[in-house]
């Protein structure tokens, strides 16, 4: 055949061939988007209810599904309105007590309860040998450093904890100094702490109970194709390919957000404002700390990394986002400044950034990439690197680590 013929026939097929395939990534985009659409699918949450000395709090003993695209989890609160196995306000004769404050972090709502941070840390527990060991789970979704203050003096401390800790995350510098959300607050003066916002105005609803609700999922199209918006969607994950393909118009071009509050700590500016957190957050440790060692007790602090402290590709995509420079100091000033206050306090400090990069490095991420909460393998390093400091410190009522560890386990970047 002639081969100059033949040129225009092998156009015509590869162009129908090339249209075919297109079309079925296109069909095939459109039917998964269909189906995530009939998947059940919840609001983000957990379960809360009004509260007018904490600003809310967990029902005793309401339950249900939480259904998110990277998880599904069966959420129920104990009579005690805490998540885990429910446990009196008594300790039982010759057993020991860990009590977790903190936030959705430690609540855990993204994993199945037995996945938790609560549940994983008293099994290890329990296996080292340490007898009869309890971890009761204080966090609550959205909790600051100061409504976790006013949980323990107003009901934790009646759970009679050996050990109570505490768990950090960034955004609690600016909600600790905040009345958002419908919360109390402390202000300093002649560095006393002075509630404010007490008691919380009741809700419009009344107070009543709020839970995850169902709605639908629904992905629109970029530039008329489902399978661009699949592909916009998947590329996220890697800013550099995503600034790539959308150069060429492929995929939809990275969103930028104006910087909250919360964020003004790993930012350059605001520095007035700052200093008004970390000042306001140590005198709320401060205050933790001596009313714990009152009851008898020792108070643990728990740094928890943002994504971004311990993966690269995540702190650059939040870096464009909200447009921060390149000189901004990012998360790595919140964690070198907690460790300083904690140091400050004479509280010891867990931070498990190494376990989390290692975690990262070998594929399993410690985190849900979109949600960006813990999941089951975040939770299990958290749990481990609380139960090695306890066991070390001899703080868990049982014999220390094995030989050749020892309680150098406040992890440095």
């Amino acid at each position: 055949m002639d081969p100059v013929r033949s040129l225009p026939a092998n156009l015509v097929a590869a162009a129908v061939s090339t249209a075919l395939c297109l079309a079925a990534a296109e069909g095939g985009a459109r039917l998964y988007a269909s189906r995530l659409g009939g998947v059940p699918h919840t609001t983000r949450g957990s379960i809360v209810r009004y509260h007018p000395l904490l600003g809310w709090d967990k029902p005793p003993g309401e339950s249900a599904w939480l259904s998110r695209p990277e998880y599904r989890v069966f959420l129920r609160v104990n009579a005690g309105g805490l998540r885990g196995p429910d446990r009196p306000h008594a300790k039982a004769p010759g057993s020991h007590r860990t009590l977790l404050l903190g936030d959705s972090f430690v609540e855990g709502y993204t994993v199945a309860e037995e996945a938790s941070l609560s549940a994983v840390l008293e099994r290890r527990l329990q296996e080292a040998g340490c007898g009869t060991h309890e971890v009761l789970n204080a966090g609550v979704m959205g909790y600051s450093t100061d409504q976790e203050y006013l949980f323990y003096v107003s009901e934790g401390r009646r759970y009679r904890p050996d050990v109570v800790v505490l768990l950090f995350f960034y955004n609690d510098l600016y909600h600790n100094t905040s009345a958002d959300q419908g919360k109390p607050y402390f202000d300093l003066e002649e560095g006393r702490l002075v509630l404010r916002n007490s008691p919380v105005p009741a809700p419009r609803d009344g107070g009543t109970v709020r839970r995850p609700e169902p709605r639908t999922l629904r992905l629109e199209p970029w530039r008329g194709s489902m399978a661009l918006r699949l592909l916009s969607e998947r590329s996220s994950a890697n800013p550099r390919l995503h600034r790539a393909l959308a150069l060429w118009g492929v995929v939809e071009p990275p969103r930028t957000e104006e910087l909250s509050p919360d964020l003004w700590p790993v930012a350059l500016g605001r520095r007035r404002e700052v200093e008004a957190m970390w000042r306001r957050t140590e005198a709320i440790l401060s205050a933790l700390d001596a009313e714990v060692r009152k009851d008898g007790a020792r108070l643990l602090l728990f740094y928890v990394p943002e994504h971004s402290e311990v993966d690269e590709a995540v702190w650059e995509a939040t870096r464009r986002k909200y447009r921060l420079g390149r000189r901004a100091p990012g998360f790595e000033k919140v964690h070198r400044r907690f460790q300083d206050a904690a140091q400050r306090l004479g509280i010891p400090m867990v931070a498990p950034h190494a376990a989390l990069r290692a975690a990262e490095a070998r594929g399993s991420s410690g985190y849900f990439r979109h949600d960006g909460h813990w999941n089951e393998i975040g939770h299990a390093i958290a749990a481990d690197g609380v139960a090695r400091f306890l066991r070390a410190e001899g703080w868990a009522g049982c014999a220390g680590p094995p030989a050749g560890q020892s309680a150098a386990l406040a992890e440095t970047p």
